[in-house]
C-alpha cells in the first residue's frame, strides 16, 4: 500500500477489525463479568463462614451436653465434692440453684453407700438448635457399684439435655431421663 492508500483505510477500525465502540463494550462486559464473579465468590466465602460457625456451634453444644451427662453418671464417694462442683459449673444459674439444693442429700447418699459410678457417652444427637437454645439427646452406658451390690452393675441411660447459650458458652438448663 502506498501512503495515499493507507490514509483511505477507515480510521475507526482498530486491529482485528474492532471499532473503539466495540472495544468499550467488550471492556464493560468484561468488567460486569469480573464484578459478578467477585460477588459470587464473596457470597460463597460468607456462606462457608456461616456453615463453619454452625458446625462449630453443633460441636460445642454436643460437647457441653456430653460433659454434663458424664458428670451426672460418673461420681465417686472419694471425689463427690469435685464431681458435684464440675456438674454445677456446667449449669445455667437457675439449674445451678436446683443442683445446689439437692447436692447435700446426693453427696450424703453417695458417701454413705460408697458409690462408684462410671460411664461413657455412646451417642449424642441434636434435636433442635438455634442461636440461644439447644436440645441434645444423649445415650450413655455405665456401671454402678456400691456397698450393697455384689459387684458393678451395668446401666443404660438416655437423657434429653436442654442447653442455653450464656456469655458465649453452652450451659445446661435442664436434664431429663427419657425412655
Amino acid at each position: 500500500m502506498t501512503a495515499s492508500t493507507e490514509s483511505s483505510v477507515d480510521e475507526t477500525q482498530v486491529g482485528g477489525g474492532r471499532t473503539p465502540r466495540t472495544a468499550h463494550v467488550l471492556r464493560a462486559v468484561l468488567g460486569v463479568l469480573v464484578a459478578a464473579v467477585t460477588a459470587v465468590a464473596v457470597l460463597q466465602i460468607l456462606e462457608w463462614g456461616d456453615a463453619q460457625a454452625r458446625e462449630q456451634a453443633r460441636e460445642d453444644v454436643v460437647a457441653a451436653a456430653e460433659e454434663e451427662v458424664l458428670g451426672l453418671i460418673t461420681i465417686s464417694a472419694r471425689t463427690t465434692d469435685e464431681d458435684l462442683e464440675a456438674l454445677i459449673a456446667g449449669a445455667t444459674a437457675s439449674f445451678r440453684e436446683d443442683l445446689r439444693a439437692q447436692a447435700d442429700r446426693l453427696r450424703q447418699e453417695v458417701v454413705d453407700n460408697e458409690v462408684e459410678a462410671t460411664g461413657e457417652v455412646v451417642s449424642a444427637g441434636i434435636a433442635s438448635l438455634d442461636e440461644e437454645r439447644a436440645t441434645v439427646l444423649v445415650a450413655a452406658l455405665g456401671t454402678v457399684d456400691n456397698r450393697n451390690a455384689s459387684g458393678p452393675e451395668p446401666r443404660s441411660y438416655r437423657l434429653e439435655v436442654q442447653l442455653d447459650r450464656v456469655d458465649g458458652d453452652w450451659l445446661v438448663s435442664a436434664l431429663r431421663f427419657v425412655a
